[in-house]
C-alpha cells in the first residue's frame, strides 16, 4: 500500500514538474482586438415608428451613423457619433455620446452587447427650431470576422424629444461593423 501511494505521488510531482515550463494557451474572448485604441463602429439603422405616427418625423426612419472613440478594455467602449436619419418628413443629423459594454464569451464568435446613445438630432430647417433630443439603448451580438473586424446586429428603443411636445418613439433595428485595428 505504501509503495502504491508513493507511486501516485511520484507521478504527480513528475506530471506537475514537466508543466511547468510549457507555455499555457487560454482561449481568447473572441479573437477580436482585446487593446486599448482607437474603435470605430459603423452602422445602418432604422424601423417603424410606435403609438402615435401622425406627427412630423414619427412614422418611421433609416440612418447611417459612425461613432469613433476608444475601447478601454475588452468590455467597455467610449465614443462620440455623427449620422445621417432619413424620416418621412426630412432629414435629421445626430450628435451623441455613445457607450458600448460587451461580453466576450471564451471560445466563441458571437459576444452579447448592450449599447446606449443619447444626444441631439439637428434640424437644418425653420431655423433649428425642431432640434430633437434622444437616447437609444440596445441589446444585439457582435460576430468576430477577423481580429480587427466584427459584424454587429441589435434591436432597441429609439426615442426622440421635440422641446415643448409629446416624445416619439421607433422600433430601432441596427447593423454594421466594428473596427478595432491592431496597436
Amino acid at each position: 500500500m505504501k509503495s502504491l501511494i508513493s507511486l501516485i505521488v511520484l507521478a504527480a510531482l513528475t506530471a506537475g514538474l514537466s508543466g511547468q515550463g510549457a507555455k499555457r494557451h487560454f482561449p481568447s474572448s473572441s479573437d477580436l482586438n482585446p487593446l486599448r485604441g482607437y474603435v470605430n463602429i459603423t452602422e445602418l439603422g432604422g424601423g417603424p415608428g410606435l403609438a402615435v405616427t401622425s406627427v412630423p418625423y414619427s412614422k418611421y426612419y433609416f440612418g447611417l451613423t459612425t461613432v469613433n472613440g476608444y475601447q478601454i478594455n475588452q468590455y467597455l467602449i467610449a465614443g462620440a457619433g455623427l449620422g445621417f436619419h432619413l424620416y418621412n418628413e426630412g432629414w435629421l443629423l445626430p450628435l451623441y455620446a455613445s457607450g458600448r459594454f460587451t461580453y466576450p464569451i471564451h471560445g466563441s464568435k458571437i459576444s452579447p452587447y448592450a449599447n446606449g446613445d443619447a444626444g441631439i438630432l439637428i434640424s437644418f430647417g425653420n431655423s433649428g427650431d425642431d432640434n430633437r433630443l434622444f437616447v437609444n439603448p440596445v441589446l444585439g451580438a457582435r460576430y468576430t470576422i477577423s481580429p480587427v473586424m466584427a459584424a454587429d446586429l441589435g434591436i432597441g428603443i429609439f426615442t426622440q424629444k421635440l422641446p415643448g411636445a409629446k416624445r416619439d418613439s421607433f422600433l430601432n433595428f441596427r447593423a454594421g461593423i466594428v473596427f478595432i485595428p491592431k496597436r
